[in-house]
């Protein structure tokens, strides 16, 4: 790890940004049974890209983030082609775990809602581990 970056990052620190679905987002793009809306894999990925953005200032040039836990509700429908407004803020730090509350909503009402956690890895470590994970050991 690349210094102390973890410590500028403080709950409440937050990002807000809108996201166009399209039809790569759809859940019947998942399983033809599905319906033609947002699927809530899309919207998970959508969520850990919105905190992933609220740390991305304050990494090292080595140090990238991924998702360890997601705690999500998805409770309102939404066709492809909507504009979700997305809004990720920091609830609590843990040196390199930071845990996200995070909502999505359309048209004012919230369509999502949920917690993500994330974690700061170190690239070159976390690279040779999916290399020795490629040559049939443990990723570990």
């Amino acid at each position: 790890m690349e210094g102390l970056t973890v410590a500028r990052l403080e709950g409440g620190m937050f990002v807000k940004k809108e996201v166009e679905t399209d039809s790569s987002m759809a859940a019947d793009r998942f399983h033809e049974k599905a319906p033609r809306v947002l699927s809530t894999a899309s919207l998970i990925g959508i969520m850990q890209s919105a905190c992933a953005d609220v740390m991305a200032p304050f990494l090292g040039s080595n140090e990238m983030v991924v998702s360890i836990k997601v705690e999500m509700s998805h409770f309102g429908a939404v066709p492809v082609g909507t504009r979700v407004k997305l809004t990720t803020r920091i609830v609590e730090v843990k040196d390199r775990q930071v845990i996200f509350s995070v909502e999505a909503s359309d048209r004012g009402q919230t369509i999502a809602s949920g917690r993500n956690h994330m974690f700061i890895i170190d690239k070159d470590r976390f690279e040779k581990g999916i290399e020795r994970y490629n040559d049939g050991g443990s990723n570990k």
